[in-house]
């Protein structure tokens, strides 16, 4: 009204002092404030009239005073309304879409996200991540208390972070509460399938296959455990190959005064190695092929050429150095954690070794945790056999050992025997000498053994999972609970 005002004035305006102008506009402004207040309806009809009024305006003034307004008006709502409105509007959304959702799938939702914050920061400092589980073992346990079914993908994240942690007494809570949750139902469920050890020789015991047998007469129809020589075999295929390196060194830098030396040794070498291993296949392409040139070869070459023992022990270093097989990788670490799994040992180690086992009995000895006490008979059992179980698959699947080694149980035994953490009258295996641990590690074999080969399915389906690379130790959970 007062812009207006002024611009009707416009001709005169020079000559009014700002006085006048200030008594006829106070005046306008008060008339107008009054009738905002009781009728809302006429402040519409005067900005109306306004708009009239501003289109008898000359056009460049028009243009001037519409920009200004905008302006104005935008500044308004930007500073002001706008993001008030859209923040608003978000939190409504999420709202909205929260409450949307079961009050299963809300708890899934947080517990998802809690467990992902942990899994994305990998932190290396292992306190941090123990701290940070504290949320999500509470929300499990409402859970729990409100009898409300954690999702398999929610569950599946507080496995792998709980992995992270690297804390069996931490991972066999959260095992226990999945248990009591409903979700988890075969965590530990083979654990009666493990026959203890009887207590003398004589002690007789029902054995699987159904007859009922002493101690020892089971221990002596049972297979013995597979054995290898691998430091052997790994210390001649280091020497026989720097032999020969050493020999093409001394031909490429042309060292004339020893270079015969070196072809007569490389020479030789090759030849052997190409007489004990490919004997018979020389014998029959020379029977075909140049019987009539070469005629017949022996059928037995001297100092047991030709059988592969001379160079078998070269042969064997160079595939323990050189041949790479992932699948038989897998298969070893998919026996390993569904026999851990299996047996309730919240201790997925893809790789079992007689040092995580002894940290662990001594862990289950402390009466903070969820862990069943594994210094016992039964217990020591459970330990072996997860410690053999990649023996026994490789075993089944293969003539040699390449990937697994049966000395770590018989070097857990030492490790408990070392252990400042555990009384050694709790070792009753010390007392009864060193034929009870052969007993102790042969039984131990024969129960793995026996355990993979009745689940055989579930351990391959485990070990196809493990074969693709991304596969986490929550997967081969899923892969076990046929989730």
């Amino acid at each position: 009204t007062a812009t207006l005002l002024l611009l009707q004035l416009q001709p005169i305006n020079r000559a009014m002092s700002s006085r006048m102008v200030l008594s006829i506009l106070l005046p306008l402004l008060a008339l107008e404030t009054v009738i905002a207040f009781y009728h809302p309806l006429t402040v519409n009809q005067l900005h109306s009239s306004q708009r009239q009024s501003l289109l008898s305006q000359p056009e460049s003034y028009r243009r001037h005073a519409t920009t200004t307004s905008l302006r104005s008006e935008s500044a308004e709502n930007g500073s002001s309304g706008g993001l008030m409105s859209m923040g608003d509007s978000i939190k409504s959304q999420l709202a909205s879409a929260f409450s949307a959702l079961d009050e299963s799938d809300q708890y899934d939702a947080v517990l998802t996200g809690l467990c992902a914050k942990i899994l994305d920061k990998k932190s290396d400092d292992l306190s941090q991540v123990t701290e940070a589980l504290q949320d999500p073992i509470q929300l499990m346990e409402e859970m729990n208390a409100r009898k409300i079914k954690a999702g398999e993908r929610s569950l599946m994240a507080l496995i792998d972070a709980a992995v992270t942690s690297q804390d069996a007494k931490l991972v066999g809570k959260i095992l226990s509460l999945g248990a009591r949750n409903g979700r988890i139902a075969l965590f530990g469920n083979l654990q009666t399938d493990i026959l203890p050890l009887p207590a003398t020789r004589m002690s007789k015991i029902r054995c699987p296959d159904g007859a009922t047998r002493t101690r020892g007469e089971r221990l002596d129809s049972l297979a013995d455990i597979p054995t290898d020589e691998r430091e052997k075999e790994i210390t001649s295929a280091l020497i026989v190959a720097g032999i020969l390196g050493f020999c093409g060194t001394v031909n490429v830098l042309g060292m004339e005064e020893i270079s015969p030396v070196t072809n007569l040794v490389w020479f030789l070498i090759v030849t052997v190695g190409a007489l004990d291993n490919f004997y018979d296949i020389i014998k029959f392409a020379v029977k075909n092929i140049a019987q009539d040139k070469v005629g017949d070869l022996p059928k037995e070459l001297p100092l047991s050429l030709g059988s592969g023992q001379v160079s078998g022990t070269v042969v064997k270093g160079l595939n323990r150095l050189l041949k790479v097989d992932t699948e038989r990788e897998c298969e070893c670490e998919a026996a390993s954690f569904f026999m851990a799994y299996s047996l309730g040992l919240p201790c997925f180690s893809f790789r079992p070794n007689a040092l995580e086992a002894a940290v662990l009995v001594a862990e289950s000895n402390q009466g903070d945790n969820d862990i069943d006490p594994l210094l016992t008979n039964t217990g020591i059992m459970k330990v072996l056999a997860w410690l053999m179980a990649p023996v026994a698959m490789e075993s089944i699947k293969h003539p040699e050992l390449i990937h697994s080694d049966p000395r770590e149980a018989e070097g857990f035994l030492s490790r408990l025997q070392r252990s400042n953490l555990i009384d050694n009258s709790a070792l009753w295996w010390l007392q009864e000498g060193p034929e009870e641990v052969e007993d102790m590690l042969k039984w131990a074999y024969t129960e793995a053994d026996l355990m993979l080969r009745t689940n055989i399915d579930k351990v391959m389906e485990i070990s196809q999972r493990l074969t693709g690379g991304a596969a986490t130790v929550a997967d081969c959970v899923a892969a076990t609970e046929e989730w």
